[in-house]
């Protein structure tokens, strides 16, 4: 097979209009992500890179007979109807590796021509997760890096059938038939037991389709796979060890370094731009309960602002004292600079010159912006960046990881369990009536 090269791609999602809090490190955050784990993306179980890989495989085919409609819109329709199917056939439970419980519930149109519109499923499809490693793994190929542009290669319809293998829904393909669907030939959608298996997020992907991923996870010469197979020997070791606590004194033995310190970096990042975010929420949640809905830089802040202060500027601290900032992630050494600064009322204001929509500085008040809930707001959902917004895996169990590592060492850990047919277990649940033959 081809050499590839990984992590060389863009932002991994569209920016999001929500309540992103991007800080202006998107790019710093995706180089620490591409450090950890090289071109892993938002991906954490199979059937997100399957759902993908179908829609743009049946996109070229509908484009191929003369039906006009691009990737995203087919991707993100396949990936409605199998959230639609699992959810129908668990009883509308919700799962993380399900989108969409609350949209879709009620929803019975499920022609293609309903579900492709942008309106019927969620905003933040799993598709999104997948841009950079569908190329990564050579599944897809293009000449650019947008989804639109992609087509599968060899590989993508190897695993595409390793995925369907002999299961035949009405007697057909498992493509046939999703392409008879977006042609409108073929309405049965519903009532297809293989159809739902091979199409249901909560349904594991079959060994053959599992070794030809984990066969492109190890693949390639070079820094980027090294540490890729380094980062998959580890997870192997915590998903057999467990261990309760892990020191950043002692290094994995499969992990060199250059990668460890990387890690380390990164983590340490990632806990001072938490707090930054913690910061902006406390702040938020204090004006949204202000009658003037305003918060005065020229008196002392309140004891809990002034908490989070200092909370923000120890965590700055110690990523400058660890006096690692690889290159790719200059910009983590200079904003943590900023968030020491002492005074508070200077450190909130180059957190919100980062800011951008949910709180702005008037003169020497802060007021709300545009994305601004104030105290309707019950979580720090802002604490994600472009790459990590809706893509992270909303898993309630502990992962055995230091608090803050990149979320890509969540994920590989998570898709591990899932090459190994112990992901369901590991979050409790059971697909043994999964729609299955």
């Amino acid at each position: 097979m081809p050499t590839i090269t990984w992590g060389l791609l863009g932002p991994e999602v569209l920016a999001s209009e929500r309540r992103t809090r991007t800080l202006g490190l998107g790019s710093t955050v995706r180089s620490f992500n591409d450090l950890a784990v090289p071109g892993l993306g938002g991906v954490w179980f199979g059937k997100q890179l399957f759902l993908a890989t179908a829609g743009v495989a049946i996109a070229t085919r509908l484009r191929n007979s003369g039906k006009r409609v691009q990737n995203i819109e087919v991707a993100n329709a396949v990936e409605a109807l199998a959230c639609w199917l699992a959810l129908d056939f668990n009883g509308w439970n919700r799962d993380p590796r399900l989108r969409g419980a609350t949209k879709l519930r009620g929803k019975s149109d499920l022609s293609f021509a309903t579900m492709r519109r942008p309106s019927f499923y969620v905003t933040q499809p799993m598709r999104q997760a997948t841009v950079q490693p569908l190329r990564a793994m050579n599944l897809v190929e293009s000449t650019g890096e947008r989804f639109n542009a992609f087509t599968c290669t060899q590989l993508g319809h190897d695993f595409i059938d390793a995925v369907c293998a002999n299961l035949k829904p009405y007697n057909r393909s498992v493509l046939d038939h999703l392409v008879g669907w977006a042609k409108g030939t073929y309405d049965n959608v519903r009532s297809s037991p293989p159809l739902t298996r091979v199409l249901s997020p909560l349904a594991p992907i079959p060994k053959p389709a599992q070794e030809i991923l984990r066969e492109r996870i190890v693949q390639g010469s070079g820094v980027e796979p090294s540490r890729r197979r380094n980062a998959l020997n580890w997870v192997e070791r915590l998903r057999i060890e467990s261990p309760t606590q892990i020191s950043w004194k002692v290094r994995p033995a499969m992990l060199d370094e250059d990668h460890w310190r990387d890690l380390h970096a990164g983590t340490l990042f990632f806990v001072a731009r938490d707090a930054a975010i913690g910061l902006l929420d406390q702040v938020e949640a204090h004006i949204g309960n202000q009658t003037d809905l305003k918060l005065s830089m020229d008196t002392p802040l309140p004891r809990a602002i002034a908490d989070k202060c200092d909370l923000l500027r120890a965590r700055a601290a110690e990523f400058l004292q660890n006096n690692h900032d690889p290159s790719p992630c200059a910009s983590a050494g200079e904003f943590c600079r900023e968030c020491t600064e002492n005074v508070d009322a200077l450190l909130l204001e180059k957190l919100l010159a980062r800011e951008g929509r949910v709180l702005r500085q008037r003169g020497r008040e802060v007021v709300p912006g545009v994305a601004f809930r104030g105290n309707q707001l019950s979580e720090p959902e802002t604490a994600r960046s472009p790459e990590e917004g809706g893509e992270e895996a909303k898993v309630d169990k502990t992962i055995p990881v230091p608090e803050g590592i990149s979320h890509r060492v969540h994920n590989l850990f998570l898709l591990n369990l899932d090459l190994c047919d112990e992901l369901d277990n590991w979050l409790g649940t059971s697909t043994e009536n999964d729609g299955g033959e």
